[in-house]
């Protein structure tokens, strides 16, 4: 059983989305292989039907072009995508629109086990009825959902938090944010919220399942 899985974690550091991916992949038991979007350059679809109507398979020729056929071949795919504006990423969106690639005449990853992971410093529930509707077209099988409320906000990377008014910041701590002083402890890790410990877990054996069916 292969497993092949993308997360749109921040660039140039292991996200919470990225260990989440790569801990449900590592919980199923099965090879895997792991793909960090925001290390590639790439495109969404440009819907040139043209070229993807005859192999069933997106043709754009920038650095996902190898990964949709891994995508059709894997056992199973885990998506993770960093919450913006309380939906998923530009970067996993943009990801899933390539998938258009399979939906002409027949679906091949029709029914295929998928599951979705998210985490992002608010609420959680748009984001992950998003990830589910982006998703709706090409008939995948969700398992499950698995989702992390870090309270991390970019504010706390920036280095303007304390001049700013609008950021998620300020929506949380109000006044305070113009002397807030930020310290490791705002960077909340997954794998210290036991309860999303046990859904990653959870999610990994969905996946390990899904050879027994």
């Amino acid at each position: 059983m292969k497993i092949i899985g993308f997360s749109s974690g921040a660039v140039g550091k292991q996200s919470n989305v990225d260990r989440m991916v790569q801990a449900i992949m590592e919980k199923s038991g099965h090879e895997y292989e792991f793909v960090k979007l925001n290390d590639l350059s790439y495109n969404a679809c440009k819907s040139c039907v043209e070229l993807c109507a005859g192999p069933q398979l997106c043709q754009l020729e920038d650095d996902l072009l190898p990964y949709y056929p891994k995508v059709k071949e894997a056992d199973a795919v885990v998506l993770g995508a960093a919450v913006h504006m309380a939906t998923i990423n530009a970067a996993m969106t943009a990801f899933i629109s390539r998938l258009w690639g399979f939906r002409h005449v027949t679906i091949p990853i029709k029914n295929k086990p998928f599951v979705l992971a998210i985490s992002g410093g608010g609420k959680q529930h748009r984001a992950k009825d998003a990830f589910r509707a982006h998703l709706m077209p090409y008939q995948v099988n969700i398992l499950d959902v698995v989702s992390y409320s870090s309270t991390i906000m970019p504010c706390y990377r920036c280095g303007r938090h304390q001049e700013c008014k609008i950021g998620g910041a300020y929506r949380v701590w109000g006044e305070r944010t113009c002397t807030l002083e930020v310290t490791p402890e705002f960077f909340r890790q997954w794998e210290d919220h036991p309860e999303t410990v046990a859904k990653v877990e959870a999610a990994g054996n969905l996946i390990a399942e899904c050879q027994n069916t």
